[in-house]
């Protein structure tokens, strides 16, 4: 099974187990789900039997526009560092979340060397286009082999180990 949009791709693409999440920066719930994926996630993913596949859903609501703002300035194709980056963003999120745009953008270049990049923005919208598809209207919204999780449904750390071992138990 190929995962659609993989721009910012873990993992084996030859994994049983694709675990996709459409999220967004600026979302308190996503921050959650976040540091629970990447606790849960990094040894499945290190042993090949999971591909992690962050998309970023530019979902246009108010107190969204931040997250949206910091994709713009993503670079998806150093994925390690951007991986790296999105786990401090997620974890600093009160500090930042009430900033204005000039603010995040000084933040962004200042704190982490990014820029603004023109390519994120063909890539929002291919992303914008699958949640317009699978009916994806929240974040997080979590597929596991297409099995979707979707806030207010959340998944805690020994659910999503549970989902990831029932369907390796498939193979």
């Amino acid at each position: 099974m190929t995962v659609k949009n993989a721009y910012l791709s873990y993992g084996s693409k030859e994994a049983p187990v694709k675990v996709e999440v459409f999220l967004n920066l600026a979302c308190p719930y996503c921050a959650t789900f976040y540091a629970i994926a990447e606790e849960v996630l990094t040894p499945y993913i290190n042993d090949g039997k999971v591909e992690f596949v962050v998309k970023h859903f530019d979902k246009p609501r108010a107190m969204l526009l931040n997250g949206a703002l910091i994709n713009t300035f993503l670079h998806y194709s150093e994925k390690n560092r951007t991986r790296e980056i999105i786990k401090e963003l997620f974890a600093t999120q009160k500090e930042w979340s009430h900033l204005t745009d000039h603010e995040i953008k000084k933040m962004l270049q200042k704190k982490y060397d990014l820029i603004e990049r023109s390519e994120n923005t063909s890539i929002s919208l291919k992303i914008l286009g699958e949640t317009i598809e699978r009916h994806i209207t929240m974040v997080p919204t979590i597929f596991i082999n297409h099995k979707e999780f979707q806030y207010p449904r959340e998944l805690d750390a020994d659910e999503l180990r549970y989902e990831i071992e029932h369907q390796l138990s498939k193979e």
